[in-house]
């Protein structure tokens, strides 16, 4: 079973120089990085309302697994899924 928002919830996070996440902070809680299990671009729409997204699935060193996606208009990172 998995936790969903359509929309997204919003998050902090942190990424290295090449923008790869290394933490996000979801609740109040911060989430560390322990891998980048899949990484795609979700680049669609773009002749009505564009919709440009990088999205990261990552497994966390508290035993989470997210799928987590990066607005790439808005600039703003947010949390779609969550993986029991």
């Amino acid at each position: 079973m998995t936790r969903l928002w359509p929309q997204g919830t919003p998050i902090t996070v942190a990424c290295d120089d090449a923008g790869e996440p290394q933490r996000f902070v979801w609740q109040g809680e911060r989430h560390s990085v322990a891998a980048v299990v899949g990484r795609w671009r979700l680049d669609m729409e773009w002749w009505v309302a564009p919709v440009r997204r990088d999205y990261y699935k990552l497994s966390t060193e508290g035993g989470l697994l997210v799928e987590i996606y990066h607005d790439l208009a808005g600039g703003q990172w947010y949390l779609q899924r969550l993986y029991d």
